[in-house]
């Protein structure tokens, strides 16, 4: 396959999108392009939409772009253009064959799909390389579902840049709220921030001081009214957070998870805001701590889950609606919250922590060898 002709300094132009799937698919994208641009020299570019673009905008010092539409039967036009794609989590810019041994597509949460995600048709059996973060057994879990060749890698967070010392003064909890995206869309998001005040607003009591928030608020389309201070990080920010905290407090997302073990800080759980969720508050549930889990993961053990991934979204909202009505759940979860505080623990997942090194090294060992195979003999 011939690639497209490089840049004038004579680097691969390598796109880099993700879907707009709150916080954690943008983050791994935004981490992964560093190490590209950083350790291989690569010309990267960040795409996407909604909250995926609201999130690579805010990180300083990268080039960013709208997705625009592409035509019908066409590939969007900045992918074609592009001699690798690095796709987190968006299946559905998988458009043709063409692009399909182009991209690398990375899979952060492999162990949640079932057959009729990954249909034998799907152009994910087509992908140059299908990259798993491997955890919860993620790579097996794909291999039986008939994915071949599935390259395991570690927890994917972007390489510290630098020490970070915590600060004499510092937050005593650090409430993370991503980027409440999901797929039942923008109102699921803002019912589950209806639940998170009245949850919030529990765990205060008659002491308002000490929490403050970070969330991704997309544009404005989310807005958190608990009377507390609200940032939007980006990703050096949020390390920066992390390290001058006591606990974090937050919806049970991988891609926090994965962060808040890394930076070894106490970590207590909100509850689950999207299916994904669900099942690592199940998987951390079976585990030995507090009883925090169990309790979060009792309101949706009804769910079915062959169900398409929309309806179980939309069924996580609706059970969410009703959670953020209930008095009698608001006044346990706040009682549990507390004791969970009392003895934090931090979440033991994805070490060693080397994702974002090893997808770069996947992608830019490729493109040499496939330039190398390009190039006319002398």
């Amino acid at each position: 396959m011939t690639l497209p002709l490089p840049t004038a300094d004579g680097r691969p132009r390598v796109a880099v999108v993700a879907t707009p799937f709150g916080f954690g698919p943008a983050s791994k994208a935004y981490s992964i392009g560093q190490v590209l641009t950083r350790d291989h020299a690569l010309d990267v570019t960040y795409y996407g939409t909604d909250s995926a673009l609201d999130f690579l905008s805010a990180q300083p010092g990268i080039r960013t772009e709208p997705l625009g539409p592409a035509r019908p039967g066409q590939d969007p036009p900045a992918l074609a253009a592009a001699d690798a794609v690095v796709n987190v989590l968006a299946p559905e810019l998988v458009t043709s064959d063409e692009l399909a041994a182009r991209t690398y597509y990375v899979d952060s949460l492999g162990f949640m799909w079932g057959a009729a995600d990954l249909p034998p048709d799907s152009p994910l059996h087509r992908v140059r390389a299908y990259l798993a973060q491997d955890i919860f057994g993620s790579a097996a879990h794909l291999a039986r579902l008939g994915l071949r060749g599935v390259i395991p890698v570690s927890g994917i967070v972007a390489p510290p840049e630098a020490a970070v010392v915590r600060k004499a003064e510092r937050t005593r909890v650090l409430v993370h709220l991503g980027g409440l995206g999901n797929p039942a869309g923008h109102t699921s998001g803002q019912v589950y921030l209806t639940l998170v005040e009245r949850l919030l607003t529990a765990l205060q009591g008659d002491d308002p001081g000490g929490m403050s928030v970070a969330m991704n608020q997309a544009n404005g389309a989310f807005t958190l009214r608990a009377g507390l201070p609200v940032r939007h990080l980006s990703a050096a920010g949020f390390h920066r957070a992390l390290a001058d905290c006591d606990t974090v407090l937050s919806s049970p997302g991988l891609t926090t998870l994965v962060e808040v073990s890394r930076a070894r800080r106490p970590y207590v759980p909100l509850p689950p805001q999207n299916w994904s969720q669900v099942l690592i508050s199940r998987r951390l549930a079976a585990r030995p701590g507090h009883g925090l889990w169990p309790f979060l993961t009792g309101p949706y053990g009804r769910i079915a889950e062959k169900a398409p991934e929309a309806e179980k979204a939309m069924a996580v909202s609706e059970i969410n609606r009703r959670l953020g009505r209930d008095g009698g759940y608001v006044t346990r979860y706040a009682r549990l919250a507390r004791q969970a505080m009392g003895t934090p623990r931090a979440p033991e997942v994805g070490a060693p922590f080397e994702g974002a090194r090893e997808v770069a090294a996947v992608v830019a060992a490729d493109l040499s060898a496939r330039r190398a195979a390009d190039e006319p003999a002398h």
